[in-house]
């Protein structure tokens, strides 16, 4: 799995950027248009709101693969070694779960929407689905290619 998450690189982080340029851009233009031009752009605030969602679910997976979400531990850092433990691999089956859910849903989501338009641009809702179920295998992908915490001489990272 480590090599599968090394041959997609930074590709999270390439469509996460493209689209907050896209989210920032569509902005701009949406207030442009309004205050320039008599018809102001109908279509730049679902652009952007499409981008968005790009943008946060491939930030998401950047931050998987880069363990830069947070962590919440004040209460884990009291317990004995044994039970951070056990809460590290409860926590590292419980993500990987959620990660597997979502990418299942969306995917499901992408089909049983394909056939409703968006209301300016007419595109179909799947475009703004599918993408997030890729983004979501691609968090799931990024946590199994992690050290697995119930693995011998695996430490239970407790940042401070």
């Amino acid at each position: 799995m480590r090599a599968v998450a090394d041959r997609l690189g930074r590709v999270d982080e390439f469509i996460a950027m493209a689209a907050l340029l896209v989210v920032v851009g569509s902005v701009a233009w949406g207030v442009v248009t309004r205050y320039l031009f008599p018809q102001p752009a109908a279509w730049s605030y679902e652009v952007a709101t499409i981008g968005f969602a790009w943008m946060v679910f491939f930030g998401a997976a950047a931050g998987v693969r880069r363990r830069a979400h947070a962590d919440i531990d004040v209460l884990v850092v009291m317990l004995p070694r044994s039970m951070q433990r056990a809460v590290a691999v409860f926590n590292w089956w419980l993500l990987t779960g959620f990660f597997a859910l979502l990418t299942v849903l969306f995917a499901w989501q992408a089909v049983v929407a394909h056939h409703v338009y968006t209301v300016a641009l007419v595109l179909p809702r799947s475009v703004i689905y599918a993408p997030l179920a890729v983004a979501s295998a691609l968090m799931l992908i990024q946590h199994l290619a992690l050290e697995r915490p119930w693995r011998v001489g695996a430490g239970v990272e407790v940042r401070v």
